[in-house]
């Protein structure tokens, strides 16, 4: 064994060392990234000049230690420019997460070796080296994919900047010039260099969990700031209605008064009788957001056949701002008439409104033919194809629901796909 891990070592010195050949080995799993045209073509291309690079450097112009390693990673990142077709700042992170997953395997395998020798006080051991290399790297590998790659492959992340060079670059010095450093420092001592390389494997995991925590939270900053906008949106869009609406009303209400008197201006009545539809499909609640809400959607229900079923009372929700309603129930009666208005059968919308107790109900359901509900962070994934544009009226419905304290509720019961919140009603607006 102690030959054939001898020729394992000169054969690879040949080419820059195991290193250069790992980090080649751990950059192939990303391949799954959004590439640019004729990716394979200039995959080969770029991966035969590192080991051409690496090949020559070792053997006429050799990089001091730890140099390389600052050397390796930037031509890694030049060659990621190449290949992907991404941001400036998401190739430093894939960079980032290449050198980390190599650092963490190396480390993980040199660290069971040492650990090994240790323990049966026996040298020979570092013979099996490599097999026990081949192997951790095939387990980290093997985990680095399905819980880093496929979490970057399809989604483009949000970054901040700063904060990932930042990263990249500290994880790249200390990486370089104090675990190899120390290594070498330590190199008599088996229980010295186990420990080192398991505070490695730490510190590579950390960068990891580092980078993915700012990627989560500047992604949630960016989502709360799209939902801000939706409700911004959604609350001149009430407004608007609102204001047509009551416009509508006074006009037609005028005017057949003065029918009545036989002062008839033919013209404007003409014009107010195409609205006409918009008065008889208006609904009164109590409540004047939540009449501008359902009034436009069963507008929006007769006008595509689809059946428009409602009880609600307006006083149930008086204690919410009338954005609030407004942009919870269009947001939850825009998704039921999505969802069935391509249907032929069950074309029919259900809305409830009402109080129990010292809770407000708010209900909506629809038929479906699904039977379970594929769930992402608490509401229903999204059907469409671009995940990053849509996804976020249930995200909406939910803040609205919060916002007052309340639960919100995604199922599928016989058929029926049902939306359920259930909100506290204040003490000082409770029904006595």
């Amino acid at each position: 064994m102690g030959e054939i891990s001898f020729n394992i070592s000169k054969a690879l010195n040949m080419i820059g060392g195991e290193y250069v050949l790992q980090l080649l080995v751990v950059a192939l799993i990303f391949l799954p990234l959004p590439k640019r045209s004729r990716s394979w073509l200039r995959c080969l291309a770029c991966y035969a000049a590192i080991l051409a690079f690496a090949a020559l450097s070792a053997n006429f112009f050799p990089i001091p230690v730890p140099w390389h390693y600052f050397v390796y990673f930037f031509v890694l990142t030049a060659s990621n420019v190449v290949i992907y077709r991404c941001s400036a700042v998401r190739i430093i992170f894939i960079s980032l997460c290449m050198y980390c997953l190599q650092h963490l395997a190396s480390c993980l395998s040199y660290g069971i070796v040492f650990f090994a020798m240790y323990l049966a006080r026996d040298w020979r051991l570092y013979d099996w080296y490599y097999l026990i290399m081949l192997c951790t790297f095939a387990v980290t590998l093997a985990a680095a994919y399905f819980l880093v790659v496929r979490r970057v492959a399809h989604k483009d992340f949000a970054f901040n900047n700063v904060y990932v060079v930042f990263v990249s670059c500290v994880f790249i010095l200390l990486a370089a010039l104090f675990t190899y450093s120390v290594r070498n420092d330590i190199s008599w001592s088996l229980s010295g260099l186990a420990a080192l390389m398991g505070i490695a494997v730490m510190y590579s995991v950390m960068t990891l969990m580092l980078v993915f925590a700012n990627i989560k939270s500047v992604s949630l900053k960016q989502e709360n700031i799209i939902l801000t906008q939706l409700l911004n949106k959604d609350r001149q869009r009430y407004e608007q209605n609102k204001l047509s609406n009551e416009k509508i009303q006074i006009k037609y209400h005028d005017l057949k008064k003065l029918q009545r008197e036989g002062m008839v201006n033919y013209p404007e009545l003409a014009e107010v009788e195409a609205d006409k539809e918009i008065l008889f499909s208006t609904y009164f609640t109590g409540n004047n957001a939540l009449d501008v809400v359902l009034s436009e959607q069963a507008l929006m229900c007769e006008r595509l056949g689809i059946r428009f079923i409602c009880t609600a009372d307006g006083s149930a929700v008086d204690f919410m701002k009338p954005h609030h309603i407004y942009s919870f129930m269009i947001n939850a009666l825009e998704n039921c008439i999505e969802s069935v208005k391509k249907r032929q059968d069950h074309r029919e919308v259900h809305v409830f409104i009402f109080r129990r107790g010292d809770m407000c109900i708010i209900k909506t359901s629809n038929y479906t033919d699904a039977e379970k509900i594929p769930m992402s962070g608490g509401v229903p994934a999204t059907t469409k194809a671009n995940k990053e544009e849509h996804g976020f009226g249930a995200k909406s419905m939910q803040n609205v629901v919060r916002a007052y304290g309340g639960n919100l509720r995604f199922f599928i019961k016989d058929h029926n796909f049902t939306v359920v919140a259930a909100i506290p009603v204040p003490k000082n607006k409770t029904l006595q």
